[in-house]
């Protein structure tokens, strides 16, 4: 079973006020200039058949707006009914706002599997903020897992680059050792800091998606996570609709991934995450 572990999708609505959206969504907007690709439901379903791809976690947007969460929320859900076991739909909260805890709670009733992919930068919360822990307690209590955007503290500058890098997501995950965690693009690198045993071993408690990570890494970094934090920690996630499946089959292959560690990438390890 191969399973992507990020994608995004939005309703036609939002596809179609694309500008009306982005205006009142920085970040939004930034990621979406010009005529890049918003995906429906429709497109990722038909993209997975064309790649092979079985089942998808999949986000809406990070918007700060909480209307428009609740829109794609409540999109998704519809979504994840139509489409069966194919499409597993995250729910998107801010996690600082006064209502984030009953807004989880609402999605857990209706079916959503996680919460994400969240986005610091561009829905206006800290890690460090105690506001947030509300929301951690409810999703814990729900058995709902985060996809968190994470973001290098070096490297070259692109649209979606933010701050909540490494350091940040270590101090987060220190305070809040129950909630299951998903770092999204390689967590801004933090397994590669498992050369240090506390951080190899807080590593070992969380997962990292492959994300953009062709625009961001050579192979040998899959390769690096893979023997330092297991390929059990390791989830493939092409972020569509910014990439193509074959991308990141290139990439694994570069990486030289055993048959066995390419089964836990390609869906193995996110299977067992959400008990698929």
């Amino acid at each position: 079973m191969i399973v992507d572990a990020h994608v995004h999708v939005l309703p036609e609505r939002v596809r179609d006020s694309r500008a009306e959206v982005s205006s009142v969504e920085p970040w939004f907007a930034a990621c979406h200039q010009g005529d890049r690709l918003i995906s429906t439901a429709e497109d990722l379903v038909a993209a997975m058949d064309s790649s092979g791809v079985d089942r998808a976690i999949t986000f809406g947007w990070p918007f700060a707006d909480a209307s428009l969460c609740a829109e794609v929320n409540d999109h998704l859900a519809g979504v994840q009914r139509r489409y069966g076991d194919r499409i597993i739909a995250f729910a998107t909260v801010n996690p600082a706002a006064p209502d984030a805890s009953r807004e989880i709670e609402r999605c857990a009733r209706l079916g959503l599997r996680g919460v994400g992919e969240l986005n610091c930068d561009a829905q206006g919360f800290s890690l460090d903020d105690p506001a947030v822990d509300a929301a951690v307690r409810a999703s814990v209590a729900t058995g709902l897992p985060w996809t968190l955007h994470c973001s290098e503290p070096l490297g070259h500058a692109y649209a979606g680059k933010g701050t909540t890098t490494p350091d940040r997501v270590e101090r987060f995950v220190d305070r809040h050792p129950d909630l299951r965690l998903v770092c999204a693009h390689l967590g801004g690198g933090l397994p590669f800091y498992a050369h240090m045993p506390e951080v190899a071993a807080l590593c070992r408690r969380l997962w990292f998606d492959t994300a953009a990570g062709p625009f961001l890494y050579a192979p040998s970094a899959y390769r690096a996570v893979v023997e330092l934090c297991g390929a059990d920690r390791l989830l493939f996630g092409s972020d569509h609709p910014l990439l193509t499946t074959s991308r990141y089959r290139e990439a694994f292959a570069a990486a030289n991934l055993s048959g066995s560690e390419l089964d836990l990438v390609m869906g193995g390890a996110a299977a067992a995450l959400l008990d698929l």
